[in-house]
């Protein structure tokens, strides 16, 4: 035992870290298992009710003095009251490594057996209670939290110009002497300070304008007060809607690559008036970008009715659904749908003539297809196709023939025809075949039919890599890429792109 555990320090502390993760996780579960049935054969029933008198009072003299030792600790460890009284309840039990300890005192004549007994008993009940001590550490930590002020001191009040500089440190997590957006975000966000606000802070401290702020404006915006009068002139009101909306704004759902295509379209093509479109995304990092980049865009889920009121779009001219996720867009029309008065005009992007008929069906007002938008541009660059008529002619004769094609194709991939397959074949350099075994990958993960969580995606992708150990973090910034409704979990194409676009698996076999 001592020396699995040794080995575990070890290896958690180098590169092969990820892909032991990712090789254990199958197994976290029953090797849980093992330990408590281990743990729990160790506890002898006739000692507990022999010497019941004595485990209770030493059980309850442990957890009271482990309690207190890691509640003064806390603040020393840059935890606050409420926090440290969380912490110090949850992990007031005993820990499993005192198993080892016992056995080794055992074993070497230092501790008797009918001591070693009483001090197993005592630790195991102790384990017991740890879901009732971390009930107890939530009520701890929440009275606490109700008791201190409501409104703190800022940390950038009244700052002497090495508080500033230590101030600065804090913030520039990688350290390469300037903070950026994200950084200062990250340092805002815990105080409710909402994405525009940070946008503009980062603006008046960013002087240069060559977006990073450097620690001499930094120093220089600390003494003008710029971020003491940003902070202190934003309200709760602001906190909880700090962008202006029209009620009948047009609403982009998602801010991924098409999404902001899209708004910088209807922008440029004049619906300049302030609040006059509005996005919504689930990821903060495109919301502060947006933010930043003076976009009106909202942190939650576009698919939403009841978020669009509480922006105050009541009654919205169009709603364009951009996700890159086919079953994701499909979820957010049937949702919008419903919701929606039935004039509404919603639009939604299709990645191919399949889905497009399938949006159509379920209530889309129109859809647009990649494919036979590209096929009618060219037509419109040869003078083909250059009316509306026109492109409406050819658009649903395309349609119709893809139907007739599709009806007589064998779908080798569940709700993909061999045309289909050939398109994303060529699209990525996969072969037809690789791509049925990534599909089968796929469906192995995929128990309940719709996309699938990223981190099981990158677990399985890194068991059955041939290379190790596997760059987990480019790994996962590819998945992160793909992933365009920042929802952490991946359509079937989406994961197809991470072969891809991921070398490490790109010449593997699967």
């Amino acid at each position: 035992s001592t020396g699995a555990f040794a080995a575990g320090v070890l290896l958690a502390g180098n590169r092969f870290r990820p892909q032991i993760q990712a090789d254990i996780k199958p197994f976290e579960g029953i090797l849980l298992g093992i330990f408590f049935l281990t743990a729990g054969a160790e506890l002898d029933p006739v000692v507990v009710l022999r010497e019941w008198p004595t485990l209770l009072t030493g059980i309850f003299a442990f957890l009271i003095t482990k309690t207190t030792v890691l509640y003064a600790s806390g603040p020393a460890l840059g935890l606050t009251r409420a926090e440290s009284a969380r912490v110090a309840f949850t992990l007031a039990g005993g820990g499993e490594f005192s198993f080892v300890l016992f056995k080794l005192a055992q074993s070497l004549d230092v501790l008797p057996s009918a001591l070693d007994q009483l001090l197993t008993a005592s630790v195991i009940i102790s384990m017991s209670l740890t879901p009732l001590l971390g009930d107890l550490g939530d009520v701890a930590g929440n009275y606490l939290e109700s008791i201190s002020k409501t409104v703190k001191p800022l940390p950038w009040d009244g700052l002497t110009a090495d508080e500033a500089e230590s101030i600065f440190d804090e913030i520039d997590v990688d350290e390469n002497g300037t903070i950026e957006i994200d950084e200062l975000r990250t340092a805002l966000v815990n105080l409710r300070i909402p994405f525009n606000a940070i946008a503009d802070i980062f603006n008046a401290f960013d002087s240069n304008g060559d977006n990073v702020i450097s620690k001499e404006e930094w120093n220089d915006g600390i003494e003008k007060g710029l971020l003491e009068e940003a902070l202190r002139g934003i309200s709760e009101e602001d906190t909880a809607s700090d962008i202006e909306l029209a009620d009948d704004a047009i609403v982009v759902c998602g801010f991924g690559v098409m999404g902001r295509s899209v708004y910088g379209m209807l922008r440029k093509a004049g619906a300049n008036r302030k609040g006059d479109i509005v996005a919504f995304s689930l990821d903060p990092s495109r919301v502060a970008a947006g933010a930043l980049s003076g976009a009106s865009v909202v942190f939650g889920d576009g698919a939403r009715y009841d978020l669009y009121k509480a922006a105050g779009v009541t009654k919205p001219k169009a709603v364009l659904v951009t996700y890159g996720s086919q079953p994701r867009r499909m979820d957010a029309l049937k949702r919008l749908r419903a919701a929606l008065p039935q004039d509404t005009c919603i639009y939604v992007r299709a990645d191919n003539r399949r889905e497009y008929s399938d949006l159509l069906n379920a209530g889309a007002t129109d859809a647009i297809n990649e494919s036979i938008e590209t096929t009618l541009r060219f037509g419109a660059l040869l003078g083909k196709c250059d009316t509306p008529d026109k492109s409406s002619e050819l658009r649903q004769y395309m349609l119709e023939e893809d139907n007739a094609t599709s009806s007589a194709s064998v779908e080798t991939i569940p709700g993909y025809t061999e045309d289909e397959l050939s398109d994303i074949s060529e699209e990525t350099g996969l072969t037809i075949s690789e791509i049925i075994k990534l599909h089968d990958i796929f469906e192995s993960i995929d128990v309940y039919g719709g996309d699938v969580p990223i981190f099981e995606l990158r677990e399985t992708l890194m068991r059955i890599s041939e290379t190790e150990p596997v760059d987990v973090d480019e790994l996962t910034r590819s998945m992160e890429l793909v992933d365009e409704d920042a929802r952490g979990d991946l359509s079937f194409e989406e994961f197809i792109r991470i072969s891809y676009l991921s070398r490490t698996f790109k010449n593997k076999s699967y």
